[in-house]
């Protein structure tokens, strides 16, 4: 019984080790492939940013508003510490005995 069981196996697994997949080459694989992906292989820089333009005005927008905002905290802290060297020169100008507490 076990012979009859082994003979029909066999026979599966040297048609299986045999059996080899040989698909036709397909010529335009690589362009399906980057359509797929939603890129094209000749995209440029400008037509990069025309498609997400959305995106790069919102970071623009962004950096501008960080680069004031950094721009107006620096000048104010100058201004302040402008406005204090100016007073005490003034106040040292005005009155010699104040030069002993105030050194600009």
């Amino acid at each position: 019984m076990n012979s009859s069981l082994n003979s029909p196996r066999d026979s599966l697994s040297e048609t299986l080790h045999a059996w080899q997949v040989t698909p036709p080459a397909d010529p335009n694989f690589r362009q399906e492939v980057w359509q797929r992906i939603g890129k094209q292989p000749g995209a440029t820089w400008p037509a990069y940013v025309r498609a997400h333009m959305a995106a790069w005005s919102m970071a623009v927008a962004l950096a501008m508003g960080v680069a004031a905002f950094t721009g107006s905290a620096v000048a104010r802290s100058q201004t302040r510490a402008d406005r204090s060297a100016i007073v005490a020169t003034y106040l040292v100008d005005l009155d010699p005995r104040v030069q002993a507490v105030l050194k600009p």
